[in-house]
């Protein structure tokens, strides 16, 4: 979200969100990992919604599709983006320890709470998933 926020201030967001749009299959990672704030999220709606049903994407997330509301600062603009990601999305749960971890979970130096991971797949035409 930091190259569009600098697209945004830098009154080239319409250029700049053309980048995101071309590729057939568009990954971000890690959404969730910090909390967005209102242009963050402003934009990541955006992008969603430029993308919807035109390009595919893979969304991985720690937080669970009830925790958007927050992870965005309002539900209303989480109701907004899932509307669109969830439309043709297939969800995958994947519950677990952290992979990063393991080794030091074997070795007893670290022990994981149960991390949980997830993905979206948004494909445009009908095939989208949530995995987490």
């Amino acid at each position: 979200m930091g190259d569009l926020r600098k697209a945004y201030e830098e009154n080239r967001l319409d250029k700049r969100t053309r980048v995101y749009l071309r590729p057939r299959l568009l990954i971000v990672d890690e959404v969730g990992y910090l909390p967005l704030d209102p242009l963050a999220a402003n934009l990541f709606i955006q992008l969603v919604s430029a993308r919807y049903e035109k390009g595919s994407m893979i969304l991985t997330s720690n937080k669970s599709i009830g925790e958007w509301g927050e992870l965005m600062g309002d539900p209303v603009p989480a109701a907004a983006v899932l509307d669109r990601l969830l439309h043709h999305c297939h969800v995958v749960n994947i519950r677990g320890n952290s992979y990063r971890l393991k080794d030091k979970a074997k070795t007893g130096i670290y022990s994981t709470p149960g991390t949980q991971v997830g993905q979206f797949y948004s494909g445009a035409g009908g095939s989208n998933e949530f995995r987490r």
